[in-house]
């Protein structure tokens, strides 16, 4: 299994701060596919249809790429 600690400059790193910038990152581009298309107007409440894609996100790249 690949997930163990990264070190950086002595320091070491959990492999979750990997993944969460990569869900991050494709929850903004979903945000702004949404946007671009127009589709954002109907989520009801944004904030936490984000909120549960970017943690959709995160499982989904814990299971892919473990």
């Amino acid at each position: 299994m690949w997930l163990h600690e990264i070190p950086v400059g002595g320091m070491l790193f959990s492999p979750m701060v990997l993944l969460v910038l990569l869900a991050l990152t494709l929850t903004l581009m979903t945000y702004l596919l949404l946007r671009q298309l127009g589709w954002h107007r109907q989520v009801w409440k944004g904030a936490w249809f984000y909120l549960s894609l970017f943690v959709c996100f995160v499982a989904l790249s814990l299971r892919l790429l473990s």
